[in-house]
């Protein structure tokens, strides 16, 4: 995948969140998927809404931290989320393990998976196609990555790649 001039790039880490504008900044967030099941969501069953609400602010608080540093941020002109995490949410919304080349996550779409998934005991959630087990548990922290992203930056849909190699 090439990517131009003005494209962020989001990187979901376990326990970090890399963003790199190209031809501008870089910024890394000390939240990841993974540290936000852990510590905002508590590994709960099924997160409490002020258990979620907290995983979203969290991002969306240090992604302010980034657009005070660099405004920039609001107008790049395409962003692409990467990562396994990232691949995890692509494969629970398309319910298939292929995720076609160029795929684009939708907003709205991810916002539909996030209430799904949220309602559902990690029993539950184990059934859905697409969503493996290694996943099953840290996919609503991608989920509150990924679509604090959209919400603070305004997006429509973003691009969903996997982990290089």
């Amino acid at each position: 995948m090439t990517v131009d001039a003005g494209t962020l790039l989001v990187t979901l880490a376990d326990d970090e969140i890399v963003i790199e504008l190209i031809g501008g900044g870089s910024w890394t967030l000390p939240v990841g998927p993974v540290s936000i099941t852990d510590r905002e969501l508590e590994r709960a069953d099924r997160p409490a809404p002020e258990q979620l609400t907290n995983g979203l602010g969290i991002v969306t608080d240090h992604l302010d931290d980034v657009v005070r540093d660099s405004a920039m941020v609001l107008n790049a002109t395409d962003v692409v989320v990467s990562g396994a995490h990232a691949l995890s949410v692509a494969r629970v919304e398309l319910g298939t393990h292929d995720v076609p080349s160029g795929y684009r996550l939708r907003r709205v779409d991810a916002d539909d998976v996030f209430r799904t998934l949220v309602a559902e005991p990690i029993a539950e959630r184990l059934h859905n196609p697409g969503l493996e087990a290694t996943a099953v548990e840290t996919v609503i922290g991608s989920l509150c990555c990924i679509l604090s992203v959209m919400r603070r930056l305004e997006l429509t849909d973003v691009a969903i790649v996997g982990p290089p190699g």
